[in-house]
């Protein structure tokens, strides 16, 4: 077991010990066990999943940084996170089709199309945490 620590522009939003951590860095997937060696490394928009007490739990990760620290300790800084449980899938949904309404319409000005595909990213992930 090892101490996770999720945070968020809003503050603290998980600190509790876990079994094992499975993120999407933008490296590719990466599972974290303990004994873990430490690292720092950027986090992708993607679902992650914890294992603690033998149950899993899936989360929306919407980018952020992770750090593993020397004394195993996992901190998440995440630029937005949601529970599978929390997820409305009729919304996630809706708010692609905008994102890809909004890629195919404005190739004009730069700024929305970062915003777009950033929402794009944020949806899809949603969208898959919900189907795990």
């Amino acid at each position: 077991m090892f101490k996770l620590t999720v945070v968020t522009p809003r503050g603290k939003y998980l600190e509790t010990e876990v079994e094992s951590l499975t993120i999407k860095l933008t490296t590719g997937y990466r599972t974290i066990l303990t004994g873990h060696m430490a690292l720092i490394g950027a986090l992708d928009y993607a679902p992650m999943h914890i294992i603690k007490d033998g149950e899993t739990k899936y989360y929306a990760v919407s980018g952020g940084a992770i750090n593993i620290k020397n004394d195993g300790g996992v901190t998440l800084l995440v630029n937005a996170i949601e529970a599978k449980e929390d997820i409305d899938l009729a919304r996630a949904k809706a708010a692609q089709d905008r994102a890809l309404s909004r890629l195919n319409t404005s190739k004009d000005d730069d700024i929305d199309y970062k915003r777009a595909s950033l929402a794009l990213k944020r949806a899809i992930a949603r969208i898959k945490t919900f189907e795990m």
